[in-house]
């Protein structure tokens, strides 16, 4: 690997990474498709991009770029750690994870583990998760928008009670 200086603004420089070889730049694609394949699966377990960003600690896009293979986060973050920790395992087990040295399965045993104990808080969370989503989605729409999910949601309720 090779560091080179490159110039962003006349004021500022950065370093930047660069690969020699093929290797390494593999070796970063692999991780990407784990973290990826990881991603998938806590989706398909019922979490959706919104609260796996709430619960890590991070941006909507930074989930999507993870999700989309064009980011991943650094070992030594509170990422990481947010990450291993809401999948299942520590940062230690998700990195070797990640590497390729052991198997989605095999690092998500530590979530099966756990999982009976967590099943009263996530029922918990669950519920306040989904309202703060739908919340976030309102108030992202146009008054006319809100007024027609207001007159559903009336509706609803009515035929409830």
């Amino acid at each position: 690997m090779e560091l080179k200086t490159k110039v962003v603004h006349p004021n500022m420089t950065r370093k930047v990474t660069l690969m020699n070889d093929d290797s390494g730049s593999s070796t970063i694609q692999k991780r990407q498709e784990r973290l990826i394949h990881l991603i998938e699966q806590l989706l398909k377990d019922g979490w959706t991009r919104t609260t796996l960003s709430e619960v890590i600690g991070v941006d909507f896009s930074t989930v999507y770029r993870w999700l989309k293979g064009k980011t991943i986060p650094e070992i030594d973050s509170k990422n990481f750690q947010q990450l291993a920790q809401l999948s299942g395992g520590d940062s230690k087990t998700l990195q070797l994870y990640l590497d390729g040295e052991i198997s989605l399965s095999a690092y998500r045993e530590g979530l099966e583990r756990t999982l009976v104990e967590k099943v009263k808080i996530s029922k918990t969370l669950t519920s306040d998760m989904i309202k703060k989503e739908v919340l976030a989605k309102i108030y992202s729409l146009d008054p006319v928008d809100i007024a027609e999910v207001i007159s559903i949601s009336v509706a609803f309720l009515a035929k409830r009670a």
